[in-house]
């Protein structure tokens, strides 16, 4: 069967903790999606990680106008310091941009995802269906645990984990459905049989990890995966699509 993946855990721009020799511009990324079969990509950039967020998602928009197969990613920020301006405006212009999803760097931006930090702009991309990528170093199970329970319309997208994270993500799972996660750690043997073996597929998203990672690994990880083909569609881009073309843009 033919896939049609959507990557979603994808960075563009000179990571400050790249290798050598490794791919950071957008046409990198472009060429090796067309070698790896990977018809969609959504992107963050590196400046809204390293530098700076706001700077990061203007380059981002910059760079992205006009692709029909490349969604943004804009970084957040706590709305009391004013540099993304209000939680309804951020929204409002993540809509105009047809940015496609938000995501957290608390540790690395110093601010905390509890409500008096990140309160209104949570509930704004609740009241958009916007989902929110955490990156497994940038957050406990315990305040994600609490994110899914109080905001049930964010999906909310943990990418970079490994395979050690099953004891917490499985009875997680049990709870909150809005709860997925980037199979990008998921290199081990049979790993999306045994989560489909435990019902957890439909929270399994197909990503890379790119340029950490080569985006070849994911898709032979799907491709081969002992698992049936509809669960394989939905993994490799099917549930990310639902998610995706589930966001509000009628809200402020």
């Amino acid at each position: 069967m033919t896939l049609s993946m959507f990557d979603c855990n994808c960075m563009v721009g000179m990571r400050a903790d790249r290798r050598p020799g490794e791919p950071w511009s957008l046409e990198q990324l472009r060429a090796d999606m067309q070698s790896c079969g990977i018809a969609d990509a959504l992107i963050t950039h590196a400046m809204s990680r390293d530098l700076d967020p706001a700077t990061g998602n203007r380059e981002l928009g910059r760079l992205l106008a006009g692709t029909r197969n490349l969604h943004a990613c804009w970084a957040i920020l706590p709305p009391a310091t004013h540099e993304l301006g209000t939680p309804a405006d951020f929204v409002r212009e993540m809509h105009a941009q047809h940015v496609a999803a938000a995501i957290a760097y608390p540790h690395t931006h110093n601010y905390s995802l509890s409500d008096w930090s990140l309160g209104p702009l949570l509930a704004a991309l609740a009241a958009a269906h916007m989902p929110l990528l955490l990156p497994f170093t940038q957050f406990s199970w315990d305040e994600a645990e609490r994110l899914c329970s109080v905001y049930p319309d964010i999906p909310f997208i943990v990418t970079g984990l490994n395979y050690r994270q099953l004891r917490h993500l499985l009875p997680l799972w049990e709870k909150h459905r809005n709860l997925f996660v980037d199979l990008s750690w998921c290199s081990i043997n049979d790993g999306l049989g045994y989560l489909s073996e435990r019902g957890a597929v439909p929270q399994v998203l197909f990503g890379t990890n790119y340029p950490r990672y080569d985006p070849g690994a994911a898709v032979t990880m799907v491709t081969y995966a002992r698992i049936s083909d509809e669960e394989k569609s939905a993994v490799a881009g099917g549930t990310l699509r639902k998610i995706i073309n589930g966001i509000r843009r009628d809200r402020p």
